[in-house]
């Protein structure tokens, strides 16, 4: 029976992204406290998350008594003023903090509200720079298949996949195209890395021909993939992306938005790469998740270019998401979280791989604390579950069961993303759930 919370969630709320049909029967908790690594419900049933808040922004923890006042200090000072023809000190104390820590010639910050906003800040300052350069025919914008960039619809046009949200939206955005992703466990070009030679990434320079290089504005990548469940690139991969952009005059915006501030034991994703952007999308993890903040970030070369940024969102540069940024970037550098989501990530990555004794665990792989499990129905041939026995969820649901939260995502993955604060003993304690919920669904199924 669905408690009094369900019953006006379903009456009054819209919940984003969820079928209605799982509130009805129960399988929606209602999540009522935090503390540390463990979250609880209504009912007092305690969770490991696995999943950081489950779209994985929380990167400290639960409960962290220094962002909520770091945020109330600046609440009763300034909570807010315009981002436009006026300046606030948090967010220029931010924006010279993140300076000092971007990888490669990042320097100037725009903030907006979430990962989707800071995709389409990035398109704006991109088709400003060409617009100001005399290049007013780029307008095109190339991402991959299975790639995930946000909700809004300038970011939704760039998702490289089918699915109702897109579907539903269309007409989207005009003037984008799609590159072959690198997923080396299903080469779309039935190629093995590395004799491969890197085909997927060369593919770049036909399509940018193909669209018309004169046309071609700005080619969006994230560092992982998440389409597909927590997909790290071959080592030089993104060399080559950057040489061909860089042939087209084609800007390279690396989607930081999930792996950014210690997600995959670098500061930044970009470092395992050595990737330079041109521009970096940021979100989640910057405050993490206590307060809603996104960031674009570009090169002086490209602020200069651009005297006035034609843009405005009422709750950009907000002071109090400032302030919260601030405060969580400061206990992840004091507590040496990045470091410890490496080792970690290191451990979990392990475990994961010794979980491939399970008949449906195909490909374990990961970086950091963002790591995936592919599943398969036959494991020999990489055959996936159809979509409608709904694998995916019955291995959420059993997880859930054993006390932890994990994520499918698509019909391909389970994928886990803990908080950066994770411990050895937690880390077991997930595994080996994880492996529990393996043996229950398998059993169901027959194996």
């Amino acid at each position: 029976m669905a408690s009094k919370t369900v019953e006006d969630a379903l009456n009054y709320l819209f919940l984003h992204n969820t079928v209605k049909k799982d509130l009805q029967e129960g399988r929606v908790p209602v999540i009522v406290r935090g503390e540390g690594n463990y979250i609880f419900d209504e009912d007092g049933k305690r969770y490991l998350d696995l999943m950081a808040g489950n779209t994985r922004p929380n990167a400290i923890g639960y409960g962290r008594e220094e962002v909520a006042k770091a945020m109330y200090e600046q609440a009763k000072k300034m909570h807010y003023y315009t981002p436009a023809f006026y300046i606030t000190t948090p967010a220029v104390e931010l924006a010279k903090k993140l300076a000092s820590i971007y990888p490669g010639e990042l320097t100037t910050t725009c903030f907006v509200c979430d990962g989707s906003e800071a995709v389409e800040a990035a398109f704006k300052i991109a088709k400003q720079y060409h617009y100001l350069a005399n290049q007013q025919k780029r307008f095109k914008i190339i991402s991959r298949q299975n790639a995930y960039h946000g909700q809004t619809m300038g970011a939704l046009s760039a998702l490289g996949f089918l699915n109702p949200m897109r579907n539903v939206m269309a007409p989207l955005v005009p003037g984008h195209a799609f590159l072959i992703p690198p997923y080396c466990y299903r080469c779309p070009l039935n190629l093995t890395y590395p004799a491969c030679d890197l085909a997927c990434a060369d593919a770049l320079d036909s399509l940018i021909q193909f669209e018309g290089p004169e046309l071609v504005a700005a080619f969006i990548a994230e560092t992982m993939m998440q389409g597909v469940g927590a997909l790290p690139p071959p080592t030089d991969y993104f060399d080559r992306i950057r040489q061909i952009c860089d042939k087209y005059g084609v800007l390279l915006i690396i989607d930081e938005v999930i792996v950014g501030f210690g997600r995959t034991g670098k500061m930044f994703a970009s470092e395992h790469y050595n990737i330079k952007p041109d521009i970096m999308t940021m979100a989640k993890q910057l405050t993490g998740g206590y307060a809603p903040l996104g960031a674009a970030a570009t090169t002086r070369k490209i602020a200069e270019a651009i005297p006035t940024f034609l843009h405005l969102h009422t709750y950009g540069n907000h002071p109090v998401c400032c302030a919260a940024a601030l405060a969580n970037l400061e206990i992840i550098e004091r507590e040496n979280l990045v470091a410890n989501a490496a080792a970690m990530g290191k451990v979990f990555l392990e475990g994961l791989q010794e979980l491939q004794k399970h008949p449906i665990a195909g490909e374990a792989r990961g970086l950091g604390l963002w790591c995936a499990l592919e599943i398969v129905k036959d494991k020999k041939k990489r055959t996936p579950f159809p979509p409608q026995e709904n694998i995916i969820s019955q291995l959420t649901l059993a997880g859930r069961a054993q006390g932890v939260i994990v994520r499918g995502m698509g019909n391909n993955a389970l994928e886990f993303a803990p908080p950066l604060t994770l411990t050895r003993k937690e880390l077991e304690e997930g595994l080996k759930a994880i492996d529990q919920s393996l043996y229950e669904v398998e059993k169901k199924l027959g194996y």
